[in-house]
């Protein structure tokens, strides 16, 4: 509504309101019906006017509150990913390490547990370091055997004060004496230098051509050779060549193993120092 209109409404009422002080009181209600239906349109006006502000501000307040609401639910949000998070870590934690006191408890040898505390990423599937030394146990000494509830890890090499070097069994310089287990076949496996399509393998090497050799069997160390007890799993058959003159010459046939143990994620590992 223009000003204009306002202020004409305006003395419209004023005069009336001055008229209606002077008539006589039976000229007053006629007065107060042409009042109110004069001043009608203006009450509604600023009533609607009013309406308007009340609802526009209370939309902005509602908008902020929303806007705080939503930054409340994404921080909680993010505490709560945050804190689930941490849950399965610990419970990932919890399992493994529980997985490695049944170990130890039912091993029939003196296990000395250590942790992996540092990886070189150019020697990943060569050597890790664990944070035990002779300092931790007089007996650690180079070559012992170093294992994991799942299997062989691989043997000590340079042993320091507080940490000591393992060479994982898929480097090439760990030698281990083995049979497989359904066709009880002999031979040595070797860690191979290469992977297959990313998982490192080792290869079971001088293995009689004419002893059979199955994909899938696993393959235990046979207790030869004076480092490794027998009995431990080392793996599992992943490629086994036929044994014909065409695929393998000489005396002898080999294998690809798939360690059991999976190398490329280690946090704990416990070193064979004797027997209990």
């Amino acid at each position: 509504m223009s000003r204009p209109v306002l202020f004409i409404g305006g003395v419209v009422v004023v005069l009336l309101a001055i008229g209606g002080f002077f008539l006589p009181k039976s000229a007053q209600p006629a007065v107060e019906q042409v009042s109110i239906e004069s001043t009608s349109p203006i009450w509604r006006s600023l009533d609607w006017v009013k309406q308007w502000w009340r609802n526009t501000k209370d939309g902005f307040q509602s908008a902020e509150k929303l806007q705080e609401t939503n930054r409340r639910l994404a921080t909680e949000n993010a505490r709560l990913a945050t804190e689930n998070a941490l849950l399965a870590g610990l419970e990932g934690e919890n399992a493994r390490l529980r997985e490695m006191l049944a170990f130890k408890n039912d091993s029939e040898f003196k296990l000395l547990p250590a942790r992996v505390i540092e990886r070189d990423p150019s020697s990943w599937w060569n050597v890790i370091k664990i944070n035990r030394g002779w300092s931790d146990d007089p007996t650690l000494t180079v070559d012992q055997p170093v294992v994991s509830p799942r299997g062989i890890v691989g043997k000590t090499g340079a042993v320091g004060k507080y940490a000591t070097n393992v060479i994982l069994l898929v480097d090439e310089n760990c030698k281990i004496s083995t049979v497989s287990e359904s066709s009880q076949a002999r031979g040595i496996t070797i860690g191979a230098t290469t992977l297959n399509s990313g998982v490192p393998l080792c290869r079971m090497t001088f293995v009689p051509r004419e002893t059979p050799l199955a994909v899938g069997e696993r393959v235990f160390t046979s207790g030869l050779g004076g480092i490794f007890p027998p009995n431990l799993l080392i793996g599992t058959v992943k490629e086994a060549p036929p044994g014909s003159a065409a695929v393998n010459f000489g005396l002898y046939r080999e294998g690809l193993i798939e360690p059991a143990v999976d190398l490329n994620s280690l946090e704990e590992v416990f070193i064979i120092t004797g027997g209990k």
